[in-house]
């Protein structure tokens, strides 16, 4: 296993660590978000640790060096490359179809007057043209590349 997963496990654990010092010594309305964030941090951080020294164990080293090597195999499959790449197509549209639904659902509300919507419904359009513009700009990248 890499040293380079160590490194993280413990920046992890570090920045989980300073969210919970600041949820600790403060008082504010964000208190709960930094105790998600030290949790996600500090669990985050030791799961990568305890991975690495897991794996650098001896009688575990064979069983790693297979683990590897069948992932590089899977990784350079052309049949599941393939699938990946359609699997991220139609997450891609069912994304763009959840904004467009959310955009209008979130106007009706805010046209109703139940919620202050204005802010949001902004956010998701923009949301929504990045997302379709950079679907466009890839696939274009990506065909000059290929051709």
């Amino acid at each position: 296993m890499k040293k380079n997963n160590l490194y993280i496990g413990l920046l992890y654990m570090a920045l989980g660590a300073t969210c919970l010092w600041f949820t600790w010594s403060t008082e504010n309305s964000i208190r709960s978000l930094l105790f998600g964030f030290s949790g996600a941090g500090l669990i985050g951080g030791l799961n990568l640790i305890w991975k690495y020294f897991y794996w650098l164990s001896p009688k575990r080293k064979e069983i790693y060096k297979d683990k590897l090597e069948e992932e590089k195999i899977n990784l350079r499959d052309e049949f599941k490359e393939s699938l990946r790449n359609r699997s991220g197509r139609i997450t891609y549209i069912v994304t763009l179809l959840i904004i467009t639904i959310s955009i209008v659902i979130f106007s009706i509300i805010g046209s109703l007057g139940f919620l202050e919507t204005k802010l949001l419904v902004l956010y998701l359009s923009i949301l929504w043209i990045i997302m379709y513009a950079t679907g466009i700009v890839v696939f274009r990248i990506l065909l000059k590349k290929y051709q």
